[in-house]
């Protein structure tokens, strides 16, 4: 079967893999690091999340339960509600600690630590700003599913806070780093987050846009004319299906992938071991 400049993938591709429904976050891994790609999807290795990503899940943690726990007869200071606030942050360290509380590397798990409250405050005020939420939305919630379908591949995907009102729907995707930095993997996420918010609300505007923040400093990127990240994203897919189309076994998928020993993927010792698993090197 050829796939090339064909206008639907025949998804059972997909499907022989156990690869649906197909997310933002499996495209960008095929795209940046094909052989974690082939652990992770194909032979579903199960790694544990490293620092970084707990950091990232704790903010969110945090944010969600200020912003599903406001009520609008509190008293505020400084436009925060100072006892939810501190509920918040707990909530925020409680569930990085645990996250993090097997990590080998503790001085490295206290340096992402380190980042939570600061990266919080700055995200939690942006989000309680009018001129980023946008004045008369309403918090409805967070982490909600979308779906949408490229090429007829169904994909799934999970966007971190949604502000609603009458005729608007505004949606933040929040991304915690060390340094202010938007790359191409993110864009590409918010492009098809973008396609299925709009297939879902049919009768209202939709704004997605990335809040990109540090413990210093924060950077907003709206997402405006996707058409470009689109043509990237079928491009990829159709790359993706024709590998996989002339693979029988999982073998054969990693037999068309050579890993290289130099990426900062292989520091961690789990995936050192798996490679050698699989690739023998």
């Amino acid at each position: 079967m050829k796939l090339k400049g064909e206008k639907m993938i025949d998804k059972k591709i997909f499907e022989k893999f156990n690869l649906l429904p197909f997310s933002p976050s499996r495209l960008n891994s095929f795209k940046n690091f094909p052989c974690g790609f082939v652990l992770r999807y194909i032979y579903e290795y199960d790694f544990p999340a490293n620092e970084k990503m707990v950091r990232g899940s704790a903010i969110e943690h945090g944010i969600h339960y200020y912003l599903s726990n406001q009520n609008e007869k509190a008293e505020l200071v400084d436009n925060i509600n100072q006892s939810l606030y501190e509920e918040a942050k707990r909530t925020m360290f409680n569930y990085y600690d645990d996250g993090t509380k097997f990590v080998l590397d503790q001085d490295k798990a206290e340096k992402e630590r380190s980042m939570l409250e600061p990266s919080f405050n700055i995200a939690l005020n942006c989000l309680l700003d009018d001129n980023i939420t946008f004045k008369g939305s309403d918090f409805v919630t967070s982490q909600m599913e979308v779906t949408t379908e490229i090429l007829g591949v169904p994909f799934r995907g999970y966007v971190d806070f949604v502000f609603e009102s009458e005729q608007l729907v505004t949606v933040i995707d929040l991304k915690s780093k060390s340094r202010l930095q938007k790359n191409r993997s993110d864009i590409l996420q918010q492009a098809i987050y973008k396609k299925a918010l709009r297939e879902k609300y049919k009768d209202k505007a939709v704004d997605v846009s990335m809040l990109i923040v540090t413990p210093k400093k924060y950077e907003i990127v709206d997402i405006l004319n996707t058409e470009k990240e689109m043509k990237e994203i079928e491009m990829s897919l159709i790359s993706l299906a024709n590998m996989m189309n002339i693979c029988k076994t999982k073998d054969n998928v990693a037999s068309l992938i050579t890993p290289n020993l130099d990426d900062w993927y292989w520091s961690d010792k789990d995936k050192v071991l798996a490679r050698e698993e699989i690739w023998g090197i």
